[in-house]
């Protein structure tokens, strides 16, 4: 029964997030539409015909973009944690080793690279760089050292690295591939169709930024102080035609009241704990 009308609950929520999202789009609207048309009533259909459209376009976009961020997002969460799981692998080189396989003969594993003969004598060398290190260029030289001469082709995994290594190997006549634990997901794991197993979760500390700064002005607590600014001048509309300053305020209350409600990134879930 709890669960029921919790479900209920949870439902009769969603329907009055969407009203309030269609009731802060036609005021915003309803405050330019008045601008320009005097007649009441007429402002009011158009406004509410402008909203329709609005509110279904919103809809159909923010779906298929969230859909889109969500499998970017996940799919970035994955490549952290995997690398996390490479670095604490004292095994790591036996996955390598089976990834090649799948598709080249000749490999033959060292502690921290491969080495693969390709039919027609060309070698790739493989480098895993096991740490949480950023590969600047006086790493680079010291990994280069050590096996510049073992093959042709030059292909260094790293946590990240700088982009002036990129630029810095170009002077030597090898051809070299920087793989950061994102482009290894995508172009080694996901190429493959062959994943680490995930046995370590990393996670970072969330750093103070801008964003966080913002979300002060933009949670979810200060929506009604926007709604009923902008809802007092659009009030004032009713009666009288309003000034592009009116128009300007309503517009950037409503906008600050649609973020503060609707925008994720500002309001954390709060979850029900037992």
């Amino acid at each position: 029964m709890h669960f029921v009308n919790k479900l209920g609950m949870r439902k009769l929520s969603l329907i009055f997030q969407e009203v309030l999202k269609f009731f802060l789009i036609f005021l915003l609207v309803f405050v330019w539409v008045r601008y320009f048309v005097r007649r009441l009533a007429f402002a009011f259909l158009i406004s509410a015909l402008i909203s329709a459209v609005i509110y279904v376009a919103l809809l159909l976009i923010f779906r298929k973009k969230k859909n889109k961020e969500g499998l970017k997002i996940k799919e970035k969460e994955d490549a952290e944690n995997m690398f996390f799981s490479l670095v604490c692998d004292d095994e790591r080189m036996n996955f390598f080793m089976k990834l090649a396989l799948s598709k080249h003969k000749n490999v033959k594993k060292h502690s921290r690279y491969l080495i693969i003969e390709h039919e027609n004598g060309v070698k790739t060398l493989l480098y895993i760089l096991a740490n949480f290190e950023n590969l600047t260029v006086p790493k680079f030289m010291d990994i280069y050292n050590k096996i510049k001469n073992k093959a042709q082709k030059m292909v260094i995994l790293c946590y990240s690295y700088d982009r002036e290594v990129v630029s810095f190997a170009g002077n030597f006549d090898k051809y070299f591939i920087f793989l950061d634990r994102f482009s290894a997901y995508e172009r080694l794991f996901k190429y493959y169709n062959i994943f680490p197993e995930v046995k370590q979760k990393y996670k970072k500390d969330k750093k103070l930024t801008f964003k966080d700064f913002v979300a002060y002005s933009f949670n979810k607590k200060r929506v009604k102080g926007y709604i009923l600014s902008s809802f007092l001048l659009v009030l004032s509309a009713l009666f009288v035609r309003t000034t592009i300053y009116y128009c300007l305020t309503a517009t950037v209350l409503i906008i600050f009241a649609i973020i503060s409600q609707f925008n994720t990134t500002f309001n954390l879930k709060e979850e029900e704990v037992l």
